[in-house]
């Protein structure tokens, strides 16, 4: 029997959603959001960061999953270091909760130093994609947002293909037309892909300076134009701010950081509007979460750096004060 594009898409979220180990750590998600970008550089993770603390801010719980593995800067934009992500029991992973209750989870947190690059090829990219969002215990959620790598590689194929019952994705660019020309690529291969396009973010849209004075440096409403030709909501822009930069590198989003400030306010306007056009949707109250540690972390196995112990984990090199090292934010990798 031959199907049409809806029926293929149906039938492949339905099979998706009865695969197991992804639908069963998403189970309690409402509402699962990819943030793409056409190209690099365009301020998608710091618009995933602030959207996030904007819908945390309005009472929803959040949480965070840093798909790009290449260039993860979600821990350096929230302040969270490696050492806090533990294993939860044998395979689970909690992830790290930031000091305004946004949870998030990064391969950089399992990674051995900032400087070390990931050298993997597209099947072990797409493999630790698919473990590391079956593995993560969220608890409850009402938003989950993953941030993916700019492009339409190995990482975004895999997460559009991998989360069951993926609700959008949402497209930042900016104003410049090289931007908003590769970003319109990015749209086309959500849709190719099955995926609704919630809508545009535009970055870096305007400065307005300290006389009251608005410039366009890169061109006007070219993120508006863009949304209107592909037929997409546009969800709202972002303006030039140097406390923008200023809240990343100090590892607290502009949105908490200068709440008052015109970036944040944007990003309020930009959740609300988010929010209002998504439908009602209900899902299962999260059972109360539980916190088990590593079954290795109660004694010492004295492994050594790559060697497996009883439990199927692969130890890093532990660190002196940690004993086996198993259940300190070490990587282990799932078998």
């Amino acid at each position: 029997m031959t199907m049409n594009r809806s029926e293929f898409v149906d039938r492949q979220k339905q099979q998706l959603m009865n695969e197991g180990a992804i639908a069963d750590a998403l189970q309690y998600v409402r509402y699962k959001i990819a943030i793409l970008s056409g190209k690099g550089g365009v301020g998608k993770t710091a618009a995933t960061v602030n959207l996030a603390a904007a819908l945390q801010k309005a009472g929803n719980r959040v949480g965070i999953f840093d798909a790009d593995l290449h260039g993860p800067s979600i821990p350096k934009m929230l302040g969270i270091k490696k050492e806090q992500a533990r294993l939860n029991g044998a395979f689970w992973l909690d992830p790290v909760v930031t000091a305004t209750g946004i949870k998030a989870l990064s391969v950089a947190l399992f990674w051995p130093g900032e400087m070390t690059p990931v050298m993997w090829r597209g099947q072990t990219k797409s493999r630790t994609i698919r473990q590391l969002l079956s593995a993560a215990k969220w608890g409850g959620l009402d938003y989950l947002l993953v941030d993916l790598p700019p492009g339409t590689g190995d990482e975004p194929i895999a997460i559009l293909k991998s989360i069951p019952d993926l609700d959008g994705v949402i497209i930042v660019t900016t104003p410049q037309e090289v931007s908003t020309m590769v970003c319109s690529k990015a749209i086309n291969a959500s849709v190719t892909l099955g995926a609704k396009v919630l809508g545009l973010i535009e970055n870096m849209s305007h400065y307005t300076c300290s006389c009251g004075d608005t410039v366009y440096l890169f061109g006007r409403d070219k993120g508006k134009q863009l949304a209107r030709m592909m037929e997409i909501p546009f969800l709202g822009s972002v303006p030039i701010d140097p406390q923008f930069s200023e809240a990343a590198d100090t590892g607290v989003p502009v949105v908490d950081l200068h709440p008052q400030s015109l970036t944040a306010t944007s990003f309020t306007r930009i959740a609300d509007t988010l929010s209002s056009q998504l439908p009602p949707k209900a899902v299962k109250e999260a059972p109360p979460e539980e916190h088990k540690p590593c079954p290795g972390a109660s004694h010492h196995h004295g492994h050594g750096e790559g060697s497996h112990c009883s439990h199927g984990h692969i130890h890093a090199r532990p660190k002196e004060e940690d004993g086996c090292g198993c259940g300190h934010g070490h990587e282990h990798h799932r078998h």
